[in-house]
């Protein structure tokens, strides 16, 4: 799935070569929640996680973007037992772009995610999973400059696997 994701977004980068578009990168820290119950168990877990990516924009108002992210390792006490999740995923999105005069973006995205995740109850590895589901995002984007850029967004992942799963992070973007 990787690998799908991966191609696919280098080649839509390679088709849409105009002069007006323009790549970036960036990465971002954030709070991640997974929520999960099964059976009269609940799973609230939080951690620090972080995402790498690039984009293309083939314009001010449309793009596309994939990357990286790491959930950490949120866990969560389940009957006096340390539960974690280790996830970790790729994702690909189609962006849509709103300037706001020349400082402020807002844009949202809408895309894929394919994920990993090994379950560990005091340690132990209990399970590992994996799934490609939906992934949604929304954001606002601080332009210090032409090439440079502050974003804060929030992504939601509608992960089958669970109740919950979202990062809430600040980053930086650098614009070629």
């Amino acid at each position: 799935m990787k690998t799908s994701l991966i191609a696919l977004l280098v080649s839509l980068c390679l088709l849409a070569g105009t002069a007006s578009a323009e790549f970036g990168i960036g990465a971002s820290v954030g709070y991640v929640t997974l929520e999960d119950s099964a059976e009269d168990l609940e799973f609230e877990g939080t951690d620090t996680g972080y995402k790498v990516f690039a984009n293309w924009m083939f314009n001010d108002y449309i793009g596309i973007e994939g990357g990286f992210v790491d959930f950490g390792a949120p866990d969560d006490d389940i009957e006096d037992l340390l539960s974690e999740i280790d996830a970790n995923g790729w994702n690909a999105y189609l962006v849509g772009n709103i300037p706001l005069g020349d400082y402020f973006d807002i844009f949202a995205k809408v895309g894929a995610i394919g994920w990993e995740a090994d379950t560990s109850i005091e340690g132990e590895l209990i399970g590992t999973d994996d799934g490609t589901d939906l992934a949604v995002s929304a954001g606002l984007r601080l332009n210090l400059g032409d090439h440079f850029g502050i974003r804060g967004e929030l992504d939601w992942y509608d992960v089958s696997e669970a109740d919950t799963a979202w990062m809430a992070g600040v980053g930086i973007e650098f614009r070629f």
